[in-house]
């Protein structure tokens, strides 16, 4: 699984971060854009691995 966190320095800056991350891979939002920390905004996505690939090693045919 691959985790991708997105920053800006405004809600919109990292909402724009967080769409252009979403039209350019297949991941789910896990996090919309907050700024709980009060100094910038973040916000996060995953992507799950195909099922057939485990850490990175492909599928053994049978």
């Amino acid at each position: 699984m691959a985790r991708f966190t997105v920053h800006g320095s405004t809600h919109d800056e990292c909402q724009q971060a967080l769409d252009d991350l979403c039209s350019r891979l297949d991941v789910q939002v896990t996090l919309r854009p907050t700024n709980s920390l009060g100094d910038s905004w973040i916000a996060r996505a995953t992507q799950k691995a195909p099922d057939q690939t485990v850490r990175g090693l492909p599928a053994l045919d049978f």
